[in-house]
């Protein structure tokens, strides 16, 4: 059985908010995978990170008006309780630790 990693899901699933997809880069990097999205001239107060087990979304604010900048599918694969974030020269870092790994266990048929 095949399964996609984190790393293959997230380059699936990182779009711009219009549907086109951006060169921003995804890398897996040891215990963390770590996300970078370019946005020249926003500033830190602008930007907001939500997420859940499967998803992470970042939203720019313009305006009045929140927008939806990209959408990652993290499939239940990343520790969100400690995802970090930093913002500088226009590129966003995101940091995802990736869950921990747990061996097979076996479960007792009854």
């Amino acid at each position: 059985m095949y399964y996609k990693s984190l790393f293959d899901t997230i380059l699936n699933d990182l779009e711009f908010a219009n549907g086109r997809i951006q060169s921003d880069s995804v890398q897996s990097k040891g215990d963390v995978y770590l996300a970078k999205v370019i946005i020249p001239g926003i500033s830190k107060k602008d930007v907001s990170i939500k997420s859940t087990d499967e998803y992470l979304s970042v939203f720019v604010k313009q305006g009045e008006k929140k927008s939806l900048l990209r959408k990652i599918t993290l499939g239940g694969l990343v520790d969100v309780s400690s995802i970090s974030s930093k913002l500088a020269n226009g590129i966003l870092e995101i940091t995802m630790p990736k869950k921990e790994v747990k061996e097979s266990v076996d479960i007792k048929i009854s």
